[in-house]
């Protein structure tokens, strides 16, 4: 190692200015804090410096943060966030889909598609709020008409970008210009509990497509909902999912919306729904998050129709369009409180790794309280429901 060198930030990693001074690898999804010294030797790395501080530079060496190699990238502006800080957007761009899932709270397939010249705008405020991930989802998001364009321009940002699919519509020839960094794939049980929901024929073809993301070298992620039809699935699931180099398995209850409404066979008490929760699903990577707040203490939703809601569960109960700036959309949200939930009255031992749980889920349950526990959580943590 030597410290007289040039080091060059490597091209998959960028200072943000979030709730603390950051590092953030897109490609890993890996952010660490730093202290202003550490940030102001990181800030001249990004057009390449010496660095005397060499605890510092074999720390960023080993993480892969520094490269001694010359890297042209474009370095967005670091610009201090609002606090909390917006880390995460879901960004729907259609409503169309391709199957009519029995439960998707998104509800019916309409041929509605955001704008190009919109989402370009709202990926460029996200940019310089110092976003860190973009969650690419739909309807099927690979079925809006200007979808190749939107590709186009994604690998011109800073943050990373998480495709949500099912699966069924992603073929080689897509996964060959994909500038996504995650997909992330609905995975409804086995075979037969995941066709129940999504239709005949979508197991094998939504499988094929996540074994050749894997192939073409995607992170791959798999999101699983707990129904009627699957309940039993779970061992089978998870040891066929560990047999895959999944990076993460998130596994959720349902919510009683959207088309859930019209097929309320598959859905699952709260008691069962959690108790599957506490046993299923991994994570890899989480980042350090604000104490104080709730869930969706760092994301906003943008709809297909350009409204923006605290999360896209919430999208009839808008705080505002996306044409009146993503930032001051953001100032206008009203965060959850921890100090404000039923629980924390309650003095649950389990609030500040549950965070509550999901409001909305939270607020159906209790038929309009928006401070109610999340029974599901509940019933996860083993807390009774007297709460």
């Amino acid at each position: 190692m030597n410290s007289h060198k040039y080091y060059f930030l490597n091209e998959n990693v960028f200072l943000k200015l979030i709730d603390f001074p950051a590092v953030y690898n897109i490609k890993t999804d890996e952010l660490y804090c730093l202290d202003e010294n550490a940030l102001e030797i990181l800030k001249k790395a990004q057009n390449g410096s010496k660095i005397e501080n060499k605890e510092l530079l074999e720390f960023c060496l080993n993480e892969k943060i520094l490269t001694e190699k010359p890297v042209k990238k474009r370095r967005p502006l670091l610009k201090q966030s609002p606090v909390p800080s917006l880390r995460y957007l879901e960004l729907q761009i259609t409503k169309r889909c391709n199957l009519k899932c029995r439960h998707c709270f998104v509800g019916e397939s309409k041929p509605l598609d955001l704008p190009f010249e919109k989402i370009v705008n709202v990926l460029k405020e996200f940019e310089e709020m110092q976003g860190l991930r973009v969650l690419i989802t739909g309807g099927e998001p690979l079925m809006h008409q200007d979808f190749d364009r939107i590709n186009e321009i994604l690998k011109d940002f800073a943050f990373r970008k998480i495709l949500f699919t099912n699966g069924t519509l992603l073929d080689e020839k897509t996964l060959r210009k994909l500038n996504v960094e995650e997909i992330q794939f609905s995975i409804d049980g086995m075979k037969k509990g995941h066709e129940a929901l999504r239709g005949k024929g979508s197991f094998d073809k939504t499988l094929k497509a996540l074994k050749n993301a894997l192939d073409f070298g995607f992170d791959v992620s798999v999101a699983t909902v707990i129904h009627k039809q699957n309940i039993d699935d779970f061992d089978k699931l998870e040891k066929f999912i560990k047999n895959l180099n999944i990076r993460e398995w998130t596994v959720d209850a349902l919510t009683m919306t959207g088309n859930l409404k019209q097929n309320k066979e598959f859905w699952i008490n709260p008691q069962k729904a959690g108790s599957i929760m506490n046993k299923y699903g991994f994570f890899n990577v989480q980042h350090p998050r604000a104490e104080e707040f709730g869930c969706g203490m760092h994301l906003i939703a943008v709809t297909a129709s350009g409204k923006v809601a605290f999360c896209s569960f919430f999208k009839e109960q808008p705080i505002g369009n996306v044409e009146d700036g993503l930032e001051n959309l953001w100032k206008k949200k009203t965060q959850i409180l921890l100090k404000e939930l039923d629980c924390a009255k309650k003095d649950c031992p389990f609030l500040e790794v549950c965070r509550g749980g999901c409001r909305f889920r939270a607020m159906i349950l209790s038929k309009g309280n928006i401070n109610a526990p999340d029974l599901v959580k509940c019933f996860q943590f083993g807390v009774l429901p007297q709460l």
